[in-house]
């Protein structure tokens, strides 16, 4: 009998320590549904961003396939653009399709200036639309839009990676 007694009373601490280890009644209840609603949020902000950022990668990408010619390019000015606290440089490109004359502003910018006024470059641009161009060795655009797009991976991983952390610390304390 005292061995049905000792049972019983491990099993109850068991259960007392499961019930105050996640927060047992309502305020556990409120607890997780807050945990769970946060990480719900940052997930759907990422993927709201990853919608948008990939598709802008995908386009780049795109733009860089669509550019097979070649042409000679010159740095004509240098336009500065400022936000609340920083200066930064964009570049407008001169480059000639067929004696045609082409002057473009860089969509980026930079700080320190990339290139300097009178700078030869090499323009690749697309020969269907050679309002469509980039500047040959320029990967700025690429890296920061990839980096952006892996950065809304890690937002939209949030509730997946929380549920599975989640189910295995239940299944490692049943």
């Amino acid at each position: 009998m005292v061995s049905d007694d000792h049972s019983i009373s491990e099993s109850t601490s068991d259960t007392n320590q499961q019930h105050a280890r996640y927060g047992g009644g309502i305020r556990g209840f409120w607890n997780r549904w807050m945990r769970d609603s946060i990480c719900g949020w940052f997930s759907l902000v990422g993927v709201i961003l990853l919608v948008g950022f990939a598709g802008a990668l995908i386009g780049e990408i795109n733009l860089r396939m669509d550019c097979t010619e070649i042409t000679d390019g010159t740095v004509t000015q240098m336009i500065r653009v400022e936000d609340d606290d920083s200066v930064t440089w964009k570049p407008v490109f001169r480059y000639d399709v067929d004696g045609r004359i082409y002057e473009q502003e860089s969509s980026v910018s930079s700080s320190p200036p990339r290139y300097k006024v009178g700078q030869a470059i090499i323009i690749r641009y697309d020969p269907a639309d050679p309002n469509r161009y980039v500047a040959d060795g320029d990967y700025t655009s690429l890296v920061v839009l990839g980096a952006v797009v892996i950065m809304c991976l890690g937002f939209t991983s949030v509730l997946p990676v929380a549920i599975i952390i989640s189910k295995r610390r239940q299944s490692n304390e049943t």
